[in-house]
């Protein structure tokens, strides 16, 4: 038996809720332009370069200067080479036209030199003389770096936990043997990652299946934690809103607790945080999708009571209980 009611522990998770603003997921909002307007910083330099080029561009095809339009691109080739360059209004519009920066950066000089014209001739016509008419600003650099600021969120999450975990006195012992691993009484290893190797080992000296794994392409789990002789495997996602992919990413953690395991020391986890997780309590919007989601985690708890779903406060209270 656990030592804490599953449904009990879900209930005080949904009595509980996420905070709307997550320290844990504050970015770091770094700024890559100057505070002061005087100083500016060579990526700021480097887009005023990238502007002048581009008009120049322009003044070239009017003027039908074909010299003067290949030393253009070639200027603006070097420079969208640049660090965080990609940021720029120019890069920016690349998406409009269905160009990867990504993939563009892996092309040979000749390719790039070629997509490259094709833009550059798109972005004077659609966007290089509005912008102009209402002034280029850094400012743009850095509101387009913000908007990124989402990629961030998958490394937090593992952070957050394992700043959690800490807390509670967890040692991690990712590069550890089994043997170091097993002595003590709380360990921890970041599976999916640095632990990986760790984590496979303790699946054979456990004893542990993990059928969740091959169903889903040998996914591993974010976390496996031990306490004392329990060994508890954590699959953790941080999510603000459904629909698309995040209706495979929740029924996923769904899943993941409708498995079980022979050894009854074996307990699943599913942690999820972000204020997706508050539609559970939300007597107006717990209904149709979210209704369902809600049943199938109550009915896998039900059959599989040593596994547990828990968002922030839940997977505290789990810690201290133990």
């Amino acid at each position: 038996m656990p030592r804490i009611n599953n449904l009990k522990l879900l209930e005080f998770s949904l009595e509980n809720l996420e905070p709307i603003i997550d320290d844990f997921y504050l970015k770091s909002g770094d700024l890559i332009i100057s505070k002061d307007p005087q100083k500016p910083t060579v990526l700021m330099q480097q887009n005023v370069n990238l502007l002048e080029s581009i008009s120049a561009y322009s003044f070239a095809k009017k003027t039908k200067s074909s010299v003067t339009v290949r030393m253009a691109l070639k200027k603006i080739l070097k420079i969208i080479k640049s660090k965080n360059i990609n940021y720029s209004e120019f890069v920016s519009f690349w998406s409009v036209v269905d160009i990867s920066y990504s993939i563009f950066c892996k092309m040979t000089n000749k390719e790039q030199f070629r997509i490259l014209k094709n833009i550059t001739e798109k972005y004077v016509e659609l966007r290089h003389n509005i912008y102009s008419t209402y002034g280029y600003t850094p400012t743009t650099l850095q509101a387009s770096k913000d908007a990124k600021a989402h990629k961030e969120s998958g490394s937090l999450g593992i952070y957050k936990v394992s700043k959690i975990l800490n807390s509670h006195n967890f040692k991690k012992t990712n590069n550890e043997s089994i043997k170091k691993f097993i002595s003590g009484k709380k360990k921890y290893i970041e599976s999916d990652k640095k632990g990986k190797k760790l984590f496979k080992d303790l699946l054979e000296y456990y004893k542990i299946d993990f059928k969740w794994s091959s169903k889903k392409e040998n996914k591993m789990p974010d976390f496996l934690i031990r306490y004392k002789d329990d060994i508890y495997i954590v699959e953790h996602k941080h999510m603000k809103e459904g629909g698309g992919g995040q209706d495979k990413q929740i029924n996923e953690i769904i899943s993941f607790i409708s498995h079980s395991e022979n050894n009854k020391k074996i307990h699943y986890i599913s942690f999820l945080d972000g204020i997706y997780f508050n539609l559970f309590a939300n007597k107006i919007l717990n209904k149709g999708k979210i209704s369902n989601q809600l049943n199938n985690i109550k009915k896998n708890l039900k059959n599989n009571e040593r596994n547990y779903f828990i968002n922030t406060a839940g997977f505290k209270k789990l810690l201290k209980k133990l």
